[in-house]
């Protein structure tokens, strides 16, 4: 195959698929490794659920620039599973991050290591000094439910 007898689309076809095929390698790869050395199972299946974003990404965008007649369904299909993923992805990064330095996300539990210390934030946080802990949850709950309602 020559590659310089092909015209723009089917190079964007070209680089797309191979793109897209990098992808699911390099994300099966890492998440085989993931399941291998499977040690803590509550950060891990929060770390899995990260990786299976960008597989689903490459395949919606795949399948954007294929560009097919009848693919406008199956567009809006992906469209709406990728929302909802990104929605449950927000979620568990940040019960990764809370579970990274022992916080309960249930509970409004501070670490035995930051009670009692001053936590100095930069400008923006300065403005709200209640629980930026909760403040970030109730915040993050409230965008994954509008972010999952909103696609419907």
């Amino acid at each position: 195959m020559d590659i310089s007898s092909l015209n723009r689309e089917e190079l964007t076809m070209l680089g797309a698929g191979a793109c897209t095929m990098l992808t699911l390698h390099f994300s099966s790869q890492l998440a085989s490794q993931h399941l291998y050395y499977w040690k803590n199972p509550k950060q891990q299946s929060a770390i899995m659920i990260i990786i299976l974003m960008a597989p689903i990404y490459a395949v919606y965008s795949f399948v954007g620039v294929l560009d097919l007649k009848s693919s406008k369904p199956f567009l809006v299909l992906l469209d709406l599973i990728k929302e909802c993923y990104e929605a449950l992805v927000v979620v568990k990064f940040l019960a990764l991050l809370y579970s990274y330095v022992n916080m309960d996300v249930s509970k409004d539990i501070v670490p035995d290591e930051i009670k009692g210390r001053e936590i100095r934030l930069g400008f923006p946080m300065t403005i709200w000094q209640v629980s930026i802990c909760s403040y970030c949850k109730t915040d993050n709950c409230s965008w994954e439910n509008t972010k999952t309602s909103t696609p419907f």
